[in-house]
């Protein structure tokens, strides 16, 4: 009986262990995809991005070492989530005079105006140097409801950006992939717009080939930058382009 007690408690202690391993191997593979591994990267391996863009993933170890011509900060997304490391990231940027940018997460299942009413009641025109952004991603929180089409989805951006216009005086930068650029028939009712395009091919010639008149272009989602632990967002301008172009009282 006592023989078949060790028995049964060695085989609960064995299987904890293989449980707690399998959950520490899933745990380190789910921090190396992403990227947001809490460890300081090698200077010499980092990137020198022209801007960056940040949300609530992204953690610095030192402002002081961010060497950006821009940073844009994500502080909304959908009708209700405000980025925790909205105000960490704004203030950080602000004390570097490093030009500041703000952008909202569009999501399909709400109307515009009530995702523009969240974006409006944190980003106050004072808080910013450079238009807002508005980023568009078909990803797993688009969350199209039955029987959302593209023509909605053209529609849904275009209310955003008007609301945006008269808030802000100025249309947004929409921040967007060419294949819902397409999809979305953007190349129509955006003329008071700037893009930003999302392309990770490194595609030799990218800005006279893409479909898309970009200002921006976030040529990577996995590099290092100085300061800031893990990945990071890395975006170029397009020849002849700069931040110039982003500030809030430049007219397209």
């Amino acid at each position: 009986m006592k023989q078949k007690k060790n028995i049964i408690l060695c085989s609960v202690i064995l299987f904890s262990i293989i449980i707690a391993v399998i959950i520490a191997v899933l745990i380190n593979k789910s921090f190396n995809k992403s990227g947001y591994v809490y460890r300081k990267p090698n200077p010499k391996e980092c990137e020198h991005p022209d801007g960056i863009d940040l949300s609530h993933h992204n953690v610095a170890y030192d402002w002081n070492k961010v060497d950006a011509k821009f940073v844009y900060i994500r502080a909304t997304m959908g009708k209700r989530i405000i980025d925790t490391r909205y105000n960490t990231h704004r203030k950080a940027a602000k004390k570097r005079h490093i030009p500041i940018g703000v952008y909202h997460f569009l999501e399909a299942n709400t109307t515009a105006d009530v995702q523009f009413r969240l974006y409006s009641s944190v980003v106050k025109p004072t808080d910013i140097q450079l238009r807002p952004m508005l980023d568009v991603e078909e990803s797993e929180y688009w969350n199209a409801p039955k029987g959302f089409t593209d023509d909605d989805a053209h529609r849904l951006i275009r209310r955003w950006c008007d609301l945006c216009k008269k808030k802000y005086g100025i249309a947004p930068i929409i921040y967007i992939t060419e294949k819902l650029y397409k999809r979305y028939k953007m190349n129509h009712g955006f003329s008071d717009c700037i893009w930003w395009v999302a392309n990770y091919n490194n595609i030799v010639g990218y800005e006279n080939k893409c479909c898309i008149p970009f200002t921006l272009h976030q040529y990577s989602n996995k590099k290092n930058v100085e300061g800031f632990y893990g990945y990071v967002d890395c975006n170029r301008f397009r020849k002849g382009k700069s931040v110039v172009d982003l500030y809030m009282n430049v007219k397209q």
